[in-house]
């Protein structure tokens, strides 16, 4: 069973590769105990496969807004349209200093989405390269034990001497089982560390969407009451205007419908 998961932000994390079964060969509570383990190393790799497509979309997705509305403002610039009123000027100038302001923490967040969760993803993964070590090596001694167990098995069809043949498959079983144990405990030590490691990043992730919404509705929040005041007309009135100077731009070809 093999899981492809990209984990790291632009980068194919490492083939999760479960350890073969040795049904037959291993004691059962081992080989249960190694397979269930797998089992959940793989589903919470699935889970960490989403977030990192998650982070990778909403990084791409700040920038994309930013250049969006930076596009938006040009264009409603060169339309002209701003010269029909004083008050669609003023706030076309107000929403391109607004914009002008987000742009350095619209840059800040698409880079610290990398550096709180990105990259320590990569380096938890980097975590795995030894205990893939152990794997591989508990799987061809598995390989090697079942050979031998072949030519037993041959040996003993033929009626045969197996004397030296049953001693060799049981060192290589005493073996399998060193490394099978080996392999258990790494693969514990890898699964707990997941939380731990994580945690604090996915929190810090989620600290910084919030700073950067905080920032945008307070520079925005903080632009539409100083238009107000500028304005020095009632809710209402300002509403209405800006609602009509709406539906002018929406009318625009250069504003997709």
């Amino acid at each position: 069973m093999k899981s492809f998961l990209s984990l790291g932000i632009g980068k194919s994390a490492p083939t999760f590769e479960a350890p073969k079964p040795a049904s037959g060969i291993l004691p059962h509570q081992e080989e249960e105990s190694l397979a269930n383990l797998w089992v959940d190393i793989t589903k919470s790799e699935a889970g960490c496969c989403k977030l990192g497509t998650e982070v990778r979309s909403y990084r791409d997705a700040i920038k994309d807004v930013q250049e969006a509305e930076e596009k938006l403002i040009k264009d409603l610039s060169n339309s002209g349209i701003s010269s029909f009123s004083p008050q669609l000027h003023q706030a076309l100038d107000e929403y391109l200093s607004v914009t002008m302001e987000m742009k350095p923490k619209s840059e800040e967040t698409s880079s610290t989405v990398q550096q709180v969760l990105g990259d320590p993803v990569k380096q938890y993964h980097a975590l795995y390269e030894p205990l893939d070590t152990f794997r591989r090596r508990r799987d061809a001694q598995l390989i090697t034990v079942q050979k031998i167990q072949d030519k037993l098995d041959r040996l003993k069809l033929k009626g045969k001497r197996t004397t030296d043949v049953i001693v060799e498959r049981d060192s290589a079983q005493r073996h399998l089982k060193e490394l099978n144990k080996q392999l258990l405990n790494e693969s514990r030590k890898f699964h707990s560390l997941r939380q731990p490691f994580l945690q604090p990043c996915i929190q810090a992730y989620v600290q910084t969407q919030v700073d950067y919404y905080g920032t945008a509705n307070s520079q925005f929040s903080s632009q539409v009451q100083v238009s107000r005041g500028a304005h020095q007309i009632k809710d209402a009135e300002y509403e209405a205007i800006m609602g009509d100077h709406l539906k002018r731009i929406k009318s625009l070809n250069i504003v997709a419908m």
